[in-house]
């Protein structure tokens, strides 16, 4: 089993939009595309907040099947296209890849 540790960094006043975005539209994706996920919480800095979560996989082959597949998850896809030209949730994205 490997994790993937996430941290998204919000755009200011952007964190409910962010959180309402991520328990209404990915976690129900994350469950249709089998990625086990754990959060989200919400870690607050000096110089902002972020969004963190953590994501389960068997191997990095079935993490890039399943990223892959969330991607181009029709649904995530009109998402993405309803957000274009709309101020952005997100300021940044770190990952760390967590291995027993």
């Amino acid at each position: 089993m490997i994790a993937e540790l996430r941290y998204y960094t919000i755009a200011p006043g952007r964190t409910e939009d962010l959180f309402t975005q991520f328990r209404e539209v990915s976690l129900p994706l994350f469950e249709r595309h089998g990625i086990s996920a754990h959060g989200p919480w919400l870690r607050t800095l000096h110089k902002g907040e972020q969004l963190v979560y953590i994501l389960e996989f068997e191997d990095e082959g079935d993490k890039e099947r399943r990223w892959t597949a969330f991607r181009n998850d029709p649904d995530w896809v009109a998402v993405q296209r309803a957000g274009a030209g709309q101020p952005p949730l997100v300021a940044g994205i770190d990952s760390v890849a967590l291995e027993r």
